[in-house]
């Protein structure tokens, strides 16, 4: 067995016995002599694993490491305010489900597979900012560790540009530089936790270059596939929309050989299985619900069904959200606003001028690359399509697209048409860094309610999910709150609810001014006292009784889901 080999069998075996020592669903599995081996010692046999059998860096010259490099920091770099300054700002209420994850993890309270209830969005981040959030602020952690990702998505945007068929110098350079500064939409997500989509995107990039150079050496059947699939099966663990790239690679590979990409066919799916593994392991022990997104008639990932049909789908994929895809951010002063829609519409225009000039191409001329990155873009719109709802204004489903289109729009947009790419990339850097200051504002806004909640004493309270969940991340759970006086009453965390309902007092957080009049009235109809405290959100707090929402509200049911 070649040094190779035997560093992939370490890494894969340490990895499986990794899964089993350190996720809580697998305790059922876990023979006695596992708990008392250390995590620590086995993640370090995933490491030298991977280091044996590392991967080739092929032949690359200083330029091109210096082009890598320097795309590389200007990504960390751009991104490093928002991470640093802007943390809590970036978070989202779905992303800081994720974050109570690592805090979890890091107390080592529990260690989870998936967001509880949410079973295709995995934890992969979240046990990576576990021991970062034990040096500094979580929602620092979180977001540096997505710009991390972001970060190996850059690279593998830039290795992808540099195996196009006939790449010069400028391709990977500009290809990296785009995704660098990407349009504003990409650049918000490469600095959330919401959704996982960024670990998507760096681990889809990297299994397609993989999948190329397996497509140019024939002699590689096992390898390149193996560790190809395997990192599209932790994408699936993040989340289950990594199916998209996942579709658009095996596409890729029946175009550039079908008979070889047949007989790969086992190899690919038992490293599908191994990066996946994690998820089997939840699945076996839960009834398989994760697949049951998959099936016809299963659950869904968004409301498909209240959703218009498929030319409707169609229209507003294509007025909406390619725009926004693109570059348009919208929110500014009209004039603005104008402008930054005709700048992305242009940038539209350029995009599918870079698919047409890339299926031309590879019509007429043996073009692996090309073929592959047009299969990801033909898969990742015809699913969007089809299978998933439409978001209006929010092409979060689109977003797998820039795997291949930095790449596309560099390769096409050379010679006399550079300027018209240099055009784009500083779209992309002026409409992301218009998001900075509200980003800003929002974190400061979002510390100082925190601490306010604090400083007046309050540990426990009732208000809406999409408060709750960001509360209970950036208070590190020394605030605790339930979404049951709602509007949107959803609890992922079941047990915050019986914490709030058990406690002896808990403040009402309301949505806004409004609500917080309508709880006011309900609360003197029942002789109930309280101060109103005017913070980022209307609080009522220091109630003369502990009042439950079910008295506030005695017609509404208030399920846990």
């Amino acid at each position: 067995m070649s040094r190779r080999a035997a560093g992939a069998v370490a890494a894969a075996a340490c990895w499986l016995l990794l899964c089993v020592r350190w996720f809580d669903v697998a305790a059922a599995w876990r023979p006695g002599a596992l708990e008392s081996v250390p995590a620590l010692l086995l993640l370090a046999g995933v490491a030298a694993g991977i280091a044996f059998s590392a991967w080739d860096a092929g032949e690359r010259s200083p330029r091109d490491r210096a082009g890598l490099l320097l795309v590389l920091v200007l990504a960390f770099a751009f991104r490093l305010p928002f991470a640093i300054q802007g943390g809590a700002g970036a978070v989202t209420p779905d992303g800081a489900l994720s974050g109570i994850v690592a805090l979890h993890a890091r107390d080592g309270i529990e260690h989870l597979v998936f967001v509880p209830h949410v079973p295709y969005s995995g934890s992969l981040k979240s046990h990576l900012t576990a021991p970062l959030a034990m040096l500094m602020d979580p929602a620092r952690a979180f977001a540096l560790v997505s710009v991390l990702f972001y970060v190996a998505f850059v690279a593998g945007v830039f290795r992808l540009a540099s195996r196009v068929e006939g790449a010069a110098a400028w391709t990977p350079r500009a290809a990296g530089l785009y995704a660098a500064f990407a349009p504003a939409f990409v650049t918000r997500y490469s600095v959330s936790n919401d959704g996982n989509y960024v670990e998507v995107l760096a681990l889809g990039a990297w299994a397609c270059v993989l999948v190329i150079d397996w497509a140019r050496s024939p002699g590689e059947e096992r390898s390149r596939v193996f560790r190809a699939f395997v990192l599209l099966g932790l994408a699936g663990w993040c989340h289950i929309l990594a199916l998209i790239p996942l579709a658009g690679i095996a596409l890729g590979m029946l175009l550039a050989d079908t008979r070889r990409a047949l007989r790969s066919a086992p190899v690919a799916a038992a490293g599908l299985l191994l990066g996946y593994f994690p998820a089997v392991l939840w699945n076996t022990e839960n009834g398989w619900e994760s697949f049951r997104y998959l099936l016809p008639g299963g659950a869904r990932v968004g409301a498909f069904e209240e959703g218009p049909g498929l030319g409707g789908r169609v229209a507003g994929m294509v007025v909406g959200q390619w725009p926004v895809l693109m570059g348009y951010d919208p929110g500014h002063p009209r004039p603005l606003d104008l402008l930054m829609l005709a700048s992305a519409w242009v940038a539209v225009a350029a995009a599918v001028g870079s698919i047409a000039w890339a299926a031309r191409v590879a019509w007429r001329e043996p073009a692996p690359a090309l073929r592959l990155l047009l299969a990801m873009v033909a898969t990742n719109v015809a699913i969007a399509a089809i299978a998933l709802p439409l978001v209006a204004g929010n092409p979060r489903y689109l977003l797998f697209l820039m795997i291949p289109l930095p790449v596309l729009l560099a390769s096409a947009l050379d010679g006399r048409l550079r300027p018209v790419m240099t055009g784009l990339v500083v779209l992309g850097a002026l409409g992301s860094l218009g998001q900075l200051p509200g980003t800003l504002r929002s974190d400061r806004q979002w510390r100082d309610f925190v601490a306010a909640l604090r400083s007046e004493g309050v540990t426990h309270c009732f208000t809406d999910f999409f408060l709750a969940t960001k509360v209970n991340f950036l208070s590190g759970e020394s605030v605790i709150c339930s979404a049951k006086l709602g509007p949107t009453t959803t609890e992922y965390f079941f047990d915050y609810r019986r914490q709030v309902e058990a406690a002896p007092a808990a403040a009402l957080v309301a949505v806004n001014g409004a609500n917080a009049e309508k709880l006011e009235r309900r609360l003197e109809r029942l002789g109930v006292t309280y101060e109103r405290k005017e913070l980022m959100k209307p609080v009522l707090l220091r109630l003369s009784r502990k009042v439950d929402p079910e008295e506030l509200f005695p017609d509404r049911e208030f399920p846990l889901r």
